[in-house]
């Protein structure tokens, strides 16, 4: 029996060969998660052709039935207008880069930001709480917002600064949750794709890959007691050295300041009583104890 209506959510011959040698945002996501089962079934899909029919899985048919309704949602409460929806952008400097925007928003906190909208079944794996699941789940998509981030700054030439990310967990309100992308951790992102592609053309399967955790969401930061962790021996040692030289440094910085100040404006240099301040064809000034 033919089921027409799941026919549309599967991919077109062109999507699949244009996956195969890319690196999208899910893909991302897969190499940075370090989970050596899932890097493999990934290669081998890119250098097969192969690839997984999901067009009869519940959660990704959810996902996509639900993603405007999440949008929308997202847009109306947090009163922000997103755009680019379903904008496919390439890579420039990095030809292997592609993604699929689930949207953006042009002014976000005065920057420009990517949109995710995710659905989650929302239940906790082994070993887990129910409240630690949204937190993994943020955790799973930050590379996602870092690989699309990089492309839409790429693309329009405008910095791009946050990652927005809304999960729809079963029946519940979506969560939002802001990410602030980190530029080194998005270049390491690179550097796991282009040594995943590098493995692909010389047709030798990757090592395992480690990678550093992303950075944590804004709301999911908390104070910390430094004396009651493992690094307190050596922050006691820095901060008491910290403590007894602060003023040392405050009054040097106000000297350096106002010696400064005191230098001709015709002097190429200005010395005496064992400093010495050098002044740079755009009048810059360079202090120095004298020798």
């Amino acid at each position: 029996m033919a089921y027409p209506f799941f026919n549309k959510f599967m991919m077109s011959g062109k999507s699949l060969e244009e996956r195969r040698t890319t690196v999208g945002g899910s893909d991302i996501n897969v190499l940075a998660s370090g989970d050596v089962e899932a890097i493999n079934k990934l290669y081998l899909q890119k250098t097969t052709g192969e690839s997984d029919d999901l067009s009869q899985v519940w959660p990704v048919l959810m996902g996509h039935v639900t993603e405007e309704l999440n949008t929308e949602w997202c847009q109306l409460k947090q009163g922000i207008d997103i755009v680019d929806r379903q904008r496919v952008l390439y890579g420039q400097k990095h030809k292997f880069m592609r993604c699929t925007l689930d949207g953006a928003v042009r002014k976000y906190k005065s920057r420009a930001a990517v949109f995710d909208a995710k659905f989650t079944l929302g239940r906790p794996v082994r070993g887990e709480e129910w409240s630690d699941v949204i937190p993994r789940l943020v955790n799973k998509y930050t590379p996602q917002l870092h690989w699309n981030g990089y492309l839409l700054e790429e693309t329009d030439g405008k910095r791009c600064e946050y990652g927005l990310l809304s999960i729809l967990r079963a029946g519940s309100e979506p969560t939002f949750h802001e990410i602030k992308l980190d530029p080194p951790y998005t270049e390491h992102l690179i550097g796991l794709a282009t040594y995943f592609m590098g493995c692909i053309e010389l047709g030798t399967p990757p090592e395992q890959i480690a990678s550093p955790e992303p950075p944590t969401p804004v709301e999911d930061r908390v104070p910390f007691d430094m004396t009651e962790t493992a690094h307190d021996p050596k922050w006691k040692e820095w901060a008491q050295l910290y403590v007894q030289t602060v003023g040392a440094a405050d009054t040097c910085k106000k000297a350096e300041s106002e010696i400064k100040k005191l230098v001709p404006k015709t002097a190429s240099e200005a010395f005496g009583h064992g400093v010495r301040v050098k002044v740079s064809k755009n009048n810059a000034k360079k202090i120095e104890v004298m020798k």
